[in-house]
């Protein structure tokens, strides 16, 4: 049987969302069925992956449209997750070769208030022409599905994201003494929170992983329950997670944070804000934590240290979240999606 090819469009060498999102695409579609292509990036470690991989060299805006070319010609399905770094040729040679393309919407569209994808393409028409071009659309979580449907067409059910399970030690939680955020250190993600709550609660240690702008800044005005890490690979993120009995998000706009269902497989539950649609995946206090402000966050601090049975429920129930979400699970939707497209061409 002829396997379906599919381009994944992201640096699977290099870490942020997008390319990692490509990343476990590659490693857990089923190669039976389907054969990889993929890009990697200069800058980056060169590593072996289960896919054909085009090297992006020096320079990159050169490389790049070489890259892209490479994937769709090679290709019967693209997926192209990184709409501002995918040139808009790649789209309308995708449409004209009938190569079916898919991508994903992972954060904010439209509210001004912060960070959007409108913005980035300094216009929504720039953006709906953008978006004519790609076959299909999907949102990552239902919220962000409602948020876009009235500017873009957007498919109704959500194509979620996974979690590699098994790159986390599992333990439950029954005493809370140590809180853990991971994230970028910049101003959106609201750590200087963390700061608060460390000063209001000096008996807790608080585990700051992750780099920014605004560490030194952080660290400067931090009390010595908090330790920063700056970033981490996965085995030490694993390791500090093993020490930890709660996640804090302070950031008011998200996606679907990956570290949620990293930390839930390590059995630590989150705290996150209610802004984003977080009650899409979770339950509030069965297997996490769901907060209107900074004071509704203290509250439920003062709970889980009143009721470490809470804790103990909601870390087992973490664990449960993340089974759902297991890659394992996750990627059979994304077969589905790829199969699809390449039998409707």
């Amino acid at each position: 049987m002829r396997k379906i090819k599919v381009f994944l469009g992201g640096y699977i060498n290099y870490t942020n969302a997008q390319n990692l999102n490509c990343r476990a695409v590659a490693e857990h579609i089923d190669k039976r069925i389907f054969e990889v292509y993929a890009l990697t990036i200069h800058f980056a470690k060169k590593e072996k992956y289960n896919a054909h991989t085009f090297h992006c060299f020096k320079p990159l805006r050169i490389s790049q449209n070489i890259g892209f070319l490479w994937g769709i010609i090679r290709c019967d399905v693209a997926y192209l997750p990184k709409h501002i770094d995918t040139p808009f040729w790649v789209l309308k040679l995708s449409q004209a070769l009938n190569k079916p393309v898919f991508t994903t919407i992972e954060g904010n569209v439209t509210n001004q208030k912060i960070p959007n994808l409108t913005a980035l393409f300094a216009s929504t028409v720039r953006m709906q022409e953008y978006f004519n071009y790609v076959s299909q659309v999907f949102g990552i979580t239902e919220h962000i599905v409602n948020q876009t449907k009235s500017v873009l067409g957007i498919e109704r059910e959500p194509l979620f994201l996974g979690v590699d399970r098994h790159r986390f030690t599992t333990k439950i939680s029954n005493e809370l003494k140590s809180i853990v955020f991971v994230g970028g250190l910049i101003k959106r993600k609201r750590v200087e929170q963390i700061l608060i709550l460390a000063s209001n609660y000096p008996t807790i240690r608080f585990h700051i992983i992750g780099d920014g702008p605004e560490r030194n800044k952080l660290e400067s005005n931090a009390s010595k329950n908090i330790e920063f890490y700056g970033a981490l690979s996965h085995n030490e993120i694993n390791e500090i997670f093993e020490q930890s009995d709660l996640m804090f998000l302070p950031s008011e706009s998200e996606g679907f944070p990956k570290v949620i269902l990293e930390s839930a497989s390590a059995g630590i539950p989150s705290i996150v804000y209610s802004t984003y649609g977080a009650s899409d995946w979770i339950e509030n206090r069965k297997n996490g934590f769901i907060a209107a402000d900074l004071e509704e966050v203290k509250n439920i601090i003062n709970r889980v240290l009143d009721n470490p049975k809470l804790l103990q429920n909601t870390s087992k129930n973490a664990v449960r979240l993340a089974e759902k979400f297991d890659w394992k699970n996750i990627i059979k939707n994304w077969e589905r999606v790829i199969q699809n497209l390449y039998n409707e061409r």
